[in-house]
């Protein structure tokens, strides 16, 4: 049968080399897309996502022209309404940070300004510096895959506690990190704990990076039981109303759940950028073919006449039409795939994408040549024979 098709195929090579170039450039786009796509959800599933539910981003802005002496009382009832806030019966914890509170920057602008060198023995690494206070870990409930959070300042041996994640951990060739030794900025760190990721942006990986205590001050992200929004609100106004009536200092409060969505809803857009042209080319393509088939079919119908005429059976008549199709694509799908080695070290994503992309292409070369088909096993012989 195949054998058959291939000499038939040959005969009309050119008639048939339109829908050929025009399939195996939908394969090669499709396959970029699906490998894409493909990295993308991988990406999805990666752990390290900070979790925002139910807190708040606290801070305040001065003008220009607050004095130093003036910034320093201000910082100091900051401080004391800091203090206050976390009396109250619905607040869970408040976490001093810095370069940890997502959504306010992008993860490349971390990258670009946040990144140090660390040492590990001769190696060195780049890595994306963060601070945290000790309640930063129950403040993003993050879950520890090795160790604790960062409790001591000083540890027994006169080393700093640090957490990395995994990326970072990975990246070291460490499977249990837990007591290591690293240098950063000229000081030796132990390894305290080992988080899954640090990430804010679903469809990214979780950057290599490094936590350590706050030194002093930081940004502070509150944590409220749900439901107490408005009762967290209010308070924060009225105690900063109080404590810091300077009408140069402005509160800021950003509710951290609605600065996710905007961002999140960001990241989909980007992606969504991504599929919706390959899908207008996918439909095109599919019309094209469609009509490629088609007109091909009617062309032969002298063919498919003296066919049935000679015995051929309808379902053999479909088998015909169909199989072209389907073997033209296997053959359009082969320098994709010449390609694939070439430009992907074939993970198991990369395989699922390429994967895809075959599974696609037959799908919509069987689709597209079954109306086709269908009319072909319906011909009349001796309209057939007729038809010019």
């Amino acid at each position: 049968m195949i054998k058959q098709l291939l000499k038939m195929l040959w005969k009309q090579r050119r008639s048939r080399s339109g829908i050929f170039v025009e399939q195996l450039l939908v394969a090669l786009i499709l396959m970029l897309a699906a490998v894409s796509v493909s990295e993308i959800v991988q990406r999805y599933k990666t752990p390290g996502m900070l979790n925002v539910d139910n807190t708040f981003y606290i801070d305040y802005m001065c003008s220009e022209d607050v004095r130093p002496e003036e910034r320093a009382a201000i910082r100091q009832n900051e401080g004391i309404i800091i203090e206050n806030l976390k009396k109250l019966p619905f607040v869970e914890v408040i976490s001093s940070s810095y370069n940890l509170i997502p959504y306010k920057k992008d993860d490349y602008f971390y990258t670009k300004h946040s990144s140090d060198s660390i040492f590990v023995d001769d190696r060195r690494f780049l890595a994306v510096v963060k601070h945290s206070d000790e309640f930063g870990a129950t403040a993003f409930k993050l879950e520890m895959e090795e160790g604790s959070w960062l409790e001591n300042h000083t540890l027994p041996d006169g080393s700093a506690p640090a957490v990395i994640t995994r990326q970072l951990a990975d990246k070291a060739g460490w499977t249990n990190a837990v007591g290591k030794k690293i240098t950063l900025r000229g000081k030796v760190y132990t390894i305290a704990g080992v988080v899954a990721g640090l990430k804010q942006e679903p469809f990214k990986p979780s950057p290599v990076a490094i936590v350590t205590l706050l030194p002093d001050g930081g940004e502070n992200l509150v944590r409220i039981k749900p439901g107490n929004d408005q009762e967290f609100i209010d308070a924060f106004y009225g105690e900063f109303q109080r404590l810091i009536s300077d009408k140069r200092v402005e509160p800021i409060l950003s509710d951290m759940q609605a600065m996710k969505v905007t961002w999140v809803s960001m990241s989909i857009l980007e992606v969504m950028l991504q599929i919706i042209p390959t899908a207008f080319l996918f439909i095109f393509a599919f019309i094209g073919t469609f009509g490629l088939s088609w007109m091909l079919s009617r062309r032969r119908q002298k063919e498919f006449g003296l066919r049935i005429a000679m015995g051929s059976t309808p379902k053999q008549l479909m088998a015909i039409v169909i199989g072209e199709s389907l073997l033209i694509t296997c053959i359009a799908v082969v320098p994709a795939l010449l390609l694939s080695f070439f430009i992907y070290e074939y993970t198991m994503v990369h395989v699922v994408g390429v994967g895809v992309t075959v599974g696609i292409m037959l799908l919509f070369s069987a689709v597209s040549a079954w109306y086709p088909a269908w009319k072909v096993s319906r011909v009349n012989p001796a309209e057939a024979l007729q038809y010019e």
